[in-house]
Formats: C-alpha cells, structure tokens, sequence
C-alpha cells in the first residue's frame, strides 16, 4: 500500500532526487534505514509510546507523510524493488488493459489481483482527495 500511495502521490513530481542527496540529506531521511529504526517506526500509523521513545532516542525525523502513513525511512530505499516492479506492472496493466496472462482475472496469480485491489483503493482515494479540493 505505501509504495503505490507514494507512486501515486509523486507522480506528477518527486521531492527527492537520490543524485542530489548527499551525506547530510541521507542522515535526515534515515536512507537505508542508517539510523537503525524498527519496522514499525519506518512507516508509523499508530502512536505507541515505545515508537515515540526509539524516535527520540534515534532522532528520526519524518520524512515524507502519505496519509494516514508517516515515513521515517527515504521512500527509495522503505519500498523494496519488488514492490517497484508490482506497482511498474500496475500501470502497465492499467495503460494497456492487458494482463499478465490471457485468459481473464481468474487466470491470474493472487499476487496480482491483490496488488491490483490495492492500486485501484488508491487511484479512488486520491481522486476523492482531488475533488474534495475543488
């Protein structure tokens, strides 16, 4: 979900540029999870005091928010590249209208028709979020 969130929100524009980041830039957006965050505190959804304690002590700062979802990890390097290659799929799938293999939905991997679930409960929210400011 973070990944396509993230695709979906950037497209139009990227804030970061992985070329320009240097060793400052990398420090602050955590890239790599350099400053050793748990798998909860990377991406946050729920305040818990343990995430608010290890956020103090590590001095994470957010990085990016998506949402409900706060980043306290460089977006590049939190989504890992077979998430990339799911969402690249996604809108090739959605620009061609061609699936991954013939026959029809029932003949694709689950894999796909949750990833494909996921990126259509997305595309719906943003366009809410576009209309809604109009």
């Amino acid at each position: 979900m973070t990944g396509f969130r993230w695709q979906y929100t950037t497209r139009d524009g990227n804030p970061f540029n992985c070329r320009d980041c240097g060793e400052r830039d990398k420090q602050l957006r955590n890239c790599g999870n350099i400053k050793e965050l748990s798998e909860d505190t990377k991406a946050i959804t729920e305040w818990t005091d343990e995430i608010k304690d290890e956020i103090k002590d590590k001095k994470a700062t957010k990085v990016f928010s998506l949402g409900d979802i706060r980043l306290y990890e460089c977006p590049y390097t939190y989504i890992a590249n077979d998430t990339w290659e799911i969402i690249r799929l996604c809108y090739f799938i959605d620009d061609t209208k061609h699936l991954l293999f013939s026959g029809g939905w029932s003949e694709q991997p689950f894999w796909l028709m949750e990833a494909w679930e996921i990126y259509k409960t997305e595309c719906a929210k943003q366009i809410k979020e576009i209309n809604k400011k109009r």
